[in-house]
């Protein structure tokens, strides 16, 4: 349920929660496209999208559920920063970027 009263004339908030899902969404579609190409190359490979896959669904529920407490922050008077949640997934999407280039040069290289 959204809020009716919007506590920000240029929807900061709103435009914080999208950005949140729209990295979910690219992270559940890269993670889908390794675990099919993936898959071929070698099983851990395609378990490592699939568990791409599942870490960023639970950042598109994250997104929705940060959302309304943000509003009940906001409400309450209180700051909604939480800055160590932008840092943990900054440094998830780096480090699972990194091992699934190492892997997939790994498993490129041993097939060669």
């Amino acid at each position: 349920m959204r809020p009716e009263q919007v506590f920000d004339p240029l929807l900061q908030q709103e435009r914080t929660s999208l950005a949140w899902e729209r990295t979910a969404f690219a992270g559940i579609v890269v993670g889908s496209l390794l675990t099919r190409v993936g898959a071929s190359v070698h099983v851990l490979l395609g378990g490592f999208g699939l568990l791409q896959v599942c870490a960023s669904a639970a950042l598109l529920v994250w997104s929705g559920r940060h959302y309304e407490d943000l509003h009940v922050q906001l409400r309450a008077g209180d700051t909604p920063t939480h800055p160590r949640a932008a840092m943990v997934v900054g440094v998830g999407a780096t480090v699972a970027t990194g091992m699934a280039t190492v892997l997939a040069l790994v498993f490129v290289v041993t097939d060669s």
